[in-house]
């Protein structure tokens, strides 16, 4: 991989995950379309789970007062066993319908909010979180991605701002340990990867420093339009991906 490759990844990193801090996610979801020019889309996936690792360390020590730990210990179950079932996946099935069922189903309910100014929020209880984490463990491991499938969840729960971004960070930092650990299992990481990953990952840093002194100043009601907006950003391009690769 030449330098100016990873120049390129490192700068997609620190403007994805910018964008990712004053949405509340998306950084993956970003880097995804931009980086398919560069990188084999198989490649993609443990990239991702490098650089999220690096990413979600260190804004758990940016937004660690904020954490609600208690949500964090919730998401632990369905993120392990979506991890594992993603990994088969990616070895062996056609993963397109799962993206495709998930992306509609992004799209009706942030339709639903720009439709009728109805909050897109889906119940913030503990059991919730549960199933919405293995949704996102198994899609996030099979495409490189999950989109904020969980942000309706955290919004129902009144979790915005620095405190969404903080949970879904300790949680994230424990799915991509174990996408890392399931990807090296599988034989899917190499030198290349590895050197991709921390490039990737050295851009996150940039970028989350970035949208934190963003964050500050932006008003709730900003922040949920923000998060709302990429509810269906995420679920369109689930959605035109899945059909194009038909």
């Amino acid at each position: 991989m030449t330098r100016l490759e990873l120049l390129v990844l490192f700068t997609l990193g620190a403007a994805c995950w910018t964008i990712s801090t004053v949405a509340a996610g998306g950084g993956a979801l970003t880097f995804l379309p931009a980086a398919s020019f560069t990188l084999d889309p198989r490649e993609i996936p443990p990239i991702l789970a490098i650089a999220s690792v690096a990413s979600s360390v260190q804004r758990c020590w940016l937004y660690r007062r904020e954490i609600e730990r208690r949500l964090v210990l919730w998401n632990l179950p369905g993120l392990v066993l979506g991890i594992a079932l993603g990994a088969f996946a990616l070895r062996d099935l056609d993963p397109r319908w799962l993206s495709l069922l998930v992306g509609a189903f992004l799209v009706w309910i942030s339709a639903r909010h720009f439709r009728s100014g109805a909050s897109i929020t889906l119940s913030g209880r503990p059991s919730m979180f549960a199933a919405a984490s293995f949704t996102a463990g198994t899609l996030s491991t099979v495409v490189g991605a999950s989109g904020p499938i969980m942000n309706p969840v955290y919004l129902g729960a009144g979790i915005v701002k620095e405190a969404m971004v903080g949970t879904k960070a300790a949680s994230t930092l424990v799915m991509q340990i174990g996408k890392i650990l399931a990807f090296a299992s599988l034989g899917l990481l190499g030198e290349d990867i590895l050197v991709a990953g921390i490039a990737v990952g050295l851009g996150t840093l940039v970028g989350n420093v970035v949208g934190a002194a963003l964050l500050r100043r932006m008003p709730v009601a900003r922040f949920k339009d923000a998060v709302n907006a990429l509810v269906l950003a995420a679920g369109v391009w689930m959605i035109v991906k899945t059909l194009l690769a038909n």
